[in-house]
């Protein structure tokens, strides 16, 4: 027993073998119970519904904060003052902070995204300056696939620090289209070719009705406003054969497109 003593009594400096012994054990324990309180952890941010990339940020933030809890008592149990300890990664974390400040911002705004929900997957919005669908939301920037198949990865600070239009959030969305004829046409002409295009146009919804009726006086034209409610996913095809179509009714009913005109007046001497 004495020469077992001795030798967890023997020491370099402040560490001994003992404490070197007690520090693998409590290493031990603390392992086991950090790695039994993530099992609850993970069930109860599962059963939150929360978004995966928070969901895995979150269990990440508290795996590290449990580990660092645990460091701080491996860390007294071996003779290290946890103020000394803390001083030093207080230091350390305010030199990597300033070192990828611009990361970090990204970090905040990426998970107030997450957090508030503005757009998911598969939106199609306008944000950060760019409009697309909405591919992949992560921590750090957000993927946004254009209309013409480009893929722009737009970092969040730049996403919430603007202004965000989220076209696919509600169910139906209003075609607005707005069109011009001569002052020479009959109003009453005109607005039934518009109602006749709108007819003519597929997945164009009756309730909310469709409208069509002067909107200006321009200063060689008459201007229409056309309003139309679809569903969202039908906006384009709707958008793009209701221009068709009005021009098909504008034939089919004799009506004149707008077109820059002068009148000269002479007057003999």
């Amino acid at each position: 027993m004495e020469t077992i003593q001795e030798i967890l009594n023997f020491s370099v400096g402040s560490f001994s073998v003992g404490n070197v012994i007690a520090a693998i054990v409590i290493f031990i324990i603390c392992h086991t119970v950090i790695k039994a309180l993530m099992i609850p952890i993970e069930k109860i941010l599962e059963h939150m519904k929360i978004e995966p990339t928070l969901c895995g940020f979150l269990r990440t933030v508290i795996k590290v904060l449990l580990d660092f809890v645990a460091v701080c008592i491996i860390a007294d149990s071996i003779g290290i003052p946890i103020a000394s300890l803390l001083a030093v990664l207080g230091m350390f974390a305010v030199a990597i902070a300033l070192s990828v400040q611009g990361a970090l911002s990204n970090l905040a705004n990426g998970v107030m995204l997450l957090v508030a929900k503005p757009f998911k997957a598969g939106d199609y919005v306008e944000a950060g300056g760019v409009e697309g669908v909405i591919n992949e939301i992560n921590l750090l920037c957000t993927k946004v696939v254009t209309v013409d198949n480009k893929d722009i990865f737009v970092p969040n600070s730049e996403v919430a620090g603007g202004k965000i239009t989220n076209f696919s959030s509600e169910k139906l969305r209003r075609v607005d289209i707005a069109v011009r004829a001569g002052y020479n046409n009959d109003t009453e002409t005109v607005k039934k070719a518009l109602r006749e295009a709108i007819t003519a146009t597929p997945n164009v919804l009756t309730d909310p009705a469709p409208f069509a009726r002067v909107s200006g006086y321009k200063e060689y034209a008459v201007e229409y406003t056309v309003r139309a409610w679809t569903e969202s996913a039908n906006y384009w095809d709707v958008y793009f054969n209701l221009m068709e179509n009005i021009s098909k009714a504008y034939a089919a009913n004799g009506v004149n497109g707008a077109v820059p005109g002068m009148n000269i007046y002479m007057k003999e001497k």
